[in-house]
Parts: C-alpha cells; sequence; structure tokens
C-alpha cells in the first residue's frame, strides 16, 4: 500500500517545485521528501518529475495523477474538519491568487477583510502575468488580461475562465497642472496587449515617451509630481486623489479569472472566485 505521506509530498513537490521547499511546507526535512518521491515512483514503476531550469516538473503521467492526489488530499481535510471537536473551529486553508501588480496594490488586497474576517484562510498575492503558474500548481486563481479567453480552454483543456467586468483607461494629469507643456510617461513596453501601447501612440502622435516605469503606480507618483501625462487604469488613479482625468475612456480591456476546473466544487475555493468577483464587480465600477 501507498502511504498518504508520500502522496502528500507529491502534492507538495508538484506546487512548490523542489524538494527542500516541499520539505519545508510539510514541516520535514528535504532527505524525507526525496526518499518517499523515490519510494512512490518505484512502486508506481516510473518517474514523477523531471527538471528544468531548477525546478521540478511533474510529468505527463503524474499530471494524471494529482487531480485524483488532491480530490483526496481536499476529501480529507473536510472529513478533520468536520469530526473536529466542538470550539475547535474550522482547519486552515491556504489561497495562492496572481494577478498583475497594478490589480493586487490597487484593487484585491485593499479589499481581503472581506475574505478573511470569517474564514480561516491563508492568502498568498503573487504579482505575475504568467499563466503557466496554474498548470504548474503555484496558483489557485490567476486574474488576466486577455482578449480571447477560449486560447485557455484550447491550450489548457483543465483551466476554466470566467469575466470580470472590463478595465477602463483614461489620460490623467496631475490638478492644476499645464497639461499643454506636459511631456508623457508610460509603462516599459513587455506586455503590449496590456500596457495600452497603441492608444499610447495614437494619443501622444507618435512622440516618445520621456518617462518610463516597470508598474503603473510608478507611473501614477510620476504624474502626480506634475512632471508628465499618462493613460491609467482608472482603478490605479483613484488611489490618488490628486490625479484628475483630461479625457473620457480611451481603452477598455477584458479582464479574465482563470482557475483549474477541479478546483469549481472546492468550497473555500469557490468562495474566494466569488469574492473576486464581487470585488472586481465594487473596485471597476
Amino acid at each position: 500500500m501507498i502511504g498518504w505521506d508520500q502522496w502528500r509530498s507529491l502534492l507538495a513537490v508538484a506546487q512548490y517545485g523542489s524538494f527542500a521547499q516541499a520539505a519545508q511546507g510539510l514541516g520535514v526535512n528535504a532527505t524525507t521528501i526525496g526518499r518517499r518521491i523515490k519510494a512512490l515512483e518505484q512502486s508506481l514503476g516510473y518517474e514523477l518529475f523531471s527538471r528544468a531550469d531548477g525546478r521540478l516538473f511533474p510529468t505527463r503521467r503524474c499530471e494524471a495523477l494529482l487531480d485524483y492526489v488532491e480530490a483526496a488530499d481536499d476529501a480529507l481535510r473536510g472529513a478533520a474538519q468536520h469530526s473536529a471537536p466542538a470550539g475547535a473551529g474550522d482547519a486552515w486553508r491556504e489561497m495562492r491568487m496572481t494577478a498583475p501588480p497594478f490589480l493586487i496594490n490597487n484593487l484585491f488586497a485593499p479589499a481581503l477583510p472581506r475574505l478573511t474576517k470569517t474564514r480561516n484562510l491563508r492568502v498568498e498575492l503573487i504579482a505575475t502575468s504568467s499563466n503557466a503558474v496554474l498548470t504548474r500548481r503555484e496558483a489557485d486563481i490567476a486574474i488576466r488580461i486577455e482578449d480571447r479567453p477560449q486560447d485557455f480552454r484550447l491550450d489548457y483543456e483543465r483551466i476554466d475562465a470566467v469575466d470580470l467586468p472590463p478595465l477602463t483607461y483614461a489620460v490623467f494629469a496631475a490638478r492644476d497642472s499645464d497639461r499643454a507643456t506636459l511631456p508623457w510617461a508610460g509603462l516599459i513596453e513587455r506586455h503590449p496587449s496590456t500596457t495600452g501601447t497603441k492608444v499610447m501612440n495614437r494619443r501622444t502622435g507618435g512622440k516618445a515617451l520621456r518617462y518610463r516605469a516597470q508598474h503603473f503606480d510608478a507611473v501614477a507618483r510620476i504624474v502626480q509630481s506634475g512632471t508628465a501625462q499618462a493613460l491609467l487604469p482608472h482603478v490605479v488613479a483613484r488611489a490618488y486623489p490628486d490625479l484628475v482625468p483630461v479625457t473620457g475612456v480611451e481603452l477598455e480591456q477584458p479582464l479574465w479569472m482563470l482557475f483549474l476546473r477541479q478546483d469549481h466544487g472546492v468550497p473555500h475555493l469557490r468562495a474566494s472566485r466569488d469574492w473576486i468577483a464581487s470585488t472586481a464587480a465594487e473596485g471597476l465600477a
């Protein structure tokens, strides 16, 4: 019989990508994790992980196992919660969420009390625009700015997508600034589809941006200083009272919530998705 400690170690390595971090998460040493994975591979008769760029990734045959092991893990957690003595409280759960940095800073982080006030949740907010974090099980939910969510269904059969209210952008400047003399600021172009580059080029008449930054919050601070004007998401500009819109909506971008289909019925993740949807509906209105 394969012991549950071996299955739990499999989940931890798939989540963290290394024996050392998996060991830390489970409160054991890395040698123990390595021994468990080796024993599991011997029992199953095939390799469970391959290494690339210093990280362990589940093999295709391992991926097929993970759905069942995760379902079993969730069931066992539910059983433990149901059988806990009166007054022991609910079991603690984890929710790992990724989103572009400006959405974490200005939308989701300030709204966390509504999610965690009545739930024993440990929350990780990961600022990234990579979709691979879901398929590598580094996150439970991903918020992405994308035009065609059907691509996720084609590329990643295990991922589902729910549309959120769109992001809207306008040109902002500091209150009482002389906009006619202001140069332009914007993002360093790494993801043109999510930075409004085309709209910025149209608004600036092709003039080069004088100031560039990696994140919208840094651009907003440049604008707030009266140094420049910029195209900013409304959700960012609202955090800076000295900024005023000098145009109407210049850009609207679709926003999507992505998650693994197997997590559709997991209670704490379903509650987290509901919180994300309501937070977006209020904060992006």
